[in-house]
């Protein structure tokens, strides 16, 4: 900016001095015209006329502010009026105008010397004016009409400006950078309170925010930091139960495993107990198994690692298989296999990953024998609407409760906060469900009534 200041500064003293020399020189070619139109016939008239020419040269003089001279056209000074602040500047009291600068007069009609000493004439650079006196009869030139002024009063003419430009640059820079200073202030104040909060949230902390202000484009920057925050707290709480989680699933089953050994090697559990609590401990292994398969499933999901393998094929098929699977506890909890006379001879075609879908079905059926009531019921519906196919599991019992059917698609979420109800599961079997549907482009939603049923629906490609 003050780079820019100073060529507008630059540019604007070299105009003003162009335009102001332009002034004072049609200023001074119009009065030494006038002058020269009044002197004509004054060289003829005698004492008289010369002292009326001298008055006349000496008002012009003082209204020009400059130097008048009358010449004839030799060169001799006829009459003159020289300004009190240059009556040294002139070489002596009886110099006449150099030869050369009255050819050029005479021979062009007119003189402009910038700066010039009109060839010795002055001791220094003067701006200098002529006119041609003519004749009225004749015509011809019989003298010239000379307007000097002395060539610093434009450097004095600059300086001035100089002046007045620096201190207008003085008052403008102030207050520029005093708005700068307020604007900046106003703007770098939020992203200091950012980078406060950047380093809280390395120390760990994550529950600073940063206020928002004005809806520019640093209180955007504001909003999404503020989104990012809440975003990493989200995040670093999942991480904290995730752990946590991991750490009771693993240390539960372990510490069961860890007690029944010790207390057959040890003899405190009778030879005739031991296989009773082997089979416990092949139960706790069984589950830190399951455990461990769903957190590599989740791990491969997450990391982009499963590929879905779409092809086209009977799904119908696969819950057969799947409700095959699970006679054993079906039988054992006397439950009721709803909906399986209308997909026994059914060949419903879809387009997904079969692998994937079994494991889908898998988890589902599982949670509805796992959690259906003794003597109750598991009702398996298909539906085709929209080119999608919509399969339901809905298994009769406890309910999920209103306030949890928004969290039950979390990992390690389970209804019982107790974690006494379901010893066999680990809370990641639905979180796996909904995942796997996502990377398919399909979805998965929930409903239940509490103390009545739980439904699971999810949506394939119809083939």
């Amino acid at each position: 900016m003050l780079i820019s200041f100073i060529v507008l500064s630059v540019a604007l003293m070299v105009l003003s001095v162009r335009y102001s020399s332009g002034q004072k020189r049609e200023l001074f070619s119009q009065n030494a015209r006038t002058i020269s139109n009044l002197t004509e016939g004054f060289n003829d008239a005698g004492p008289d006329g010369n002292r009326q020419l001298s008055n006349i040269i000496g008002i012009f003089s003082q209204m020009l502010d400059a130097d008048v001279f009358v010449v004839q056209t030799n060169g001799s000074v006829l009459a003159g009026s020289v300004q009190g602040d240059n009556r040294g500047d002139v070489v002596s009291n009886d110099a006449v105008i150099p030869s050369s600068v009255m050819k050029t007069i005479l021979k062009n009609g007119s003189l402009y010397e910038r700066s010039s000493t009109l060839d010795g004439f002055f001791k220094r650079a003067y701006i200098t004016v002529g006119e041609t006196i003519k004749d009225s009869s004749s015509g011809e030139a019989v003298g010239a009409v000379l307007i000097s002024s002395r060539a610093d009063s434009m450097l004095k003419y600059m300086r001035d400006i100089i002046r007045i430009f620096i201190f207008c640059l003085a008052i403008v820079l102030l207050c520029m950078f005093a708005a700068i200073y307020y604007i900046t202030q106003r703007m770098v104040y939020p992203l200091r309170q950012m980078a406060s909060a950047a380093r809280s949230f390395a120390e760990g902390n994550f529950d600073k925010r940063v206020p928002v202000g004005e809806p520019d484009e640093v209180g955007q920057l504001a909003v999404a930091f503020n989104n990012m925050a809440a975003s990493l707290l989200s995040l670093e709480e999942m991480r904290r139960s995730f752990v946590a989680n991991v750490s009771h699933e693993l240390r539960t089953p372990m510490t069961s495993i860890a007690g029944f050994i010790d207390g057959i090697l040890d003899g405190t559990i009778p030879p005739e107990k031991q296989n009773r609590y082997l089979k416990i401990v092949s139960d706790e292994v069984k589950r830190l198994s399951r455990l461990v398969h769903s957190l590599l499933n989740i791990a491969r999901i997450e990391a982009g690692e499963v590929k879905i393998q779409q092809s086209r094929f009977d799904v119908a098929e696969t819950i057969r298989r799947v409700i095959i699977g699970f006679e054993y506890g079906i039988d054992e909890k006397h439950l009721e296999i709803r909906g399986m006379e209308d997909i026994a001879d059914m060949q419903l075609m879809v387009m997904a990953d079969p692998d994937v879908t079994h494991q889908i079905i898998y988890n589902l059926v599982d949670n509805a024998v796992k959690f259906s009531n003794d003597g109750g019921y598991i009702a398996i519906q298909t539906a085709f609407k929209n080119k999608k196919v919509y399969v339901s599991v809905k298994n009769s019992g406890m309910g999920i409760p209103k306030e949890d059917l928004p969290h039950v698609f979390e990992r390690f979420y389970k209804t019982d906060k107790s974690r006494s109800t379901d010893h066999k599961g680990v809370g990641l079997g639905l979180y796996i469900v909904r995942s796997m549907l996502v990377l398919q482009g399909q979805d998965i939603t929930v409903k239940s009534v509490e103390g009545d049923y739980c439904e699971f629906v999810f949506t394939m490609e119809k083939a």
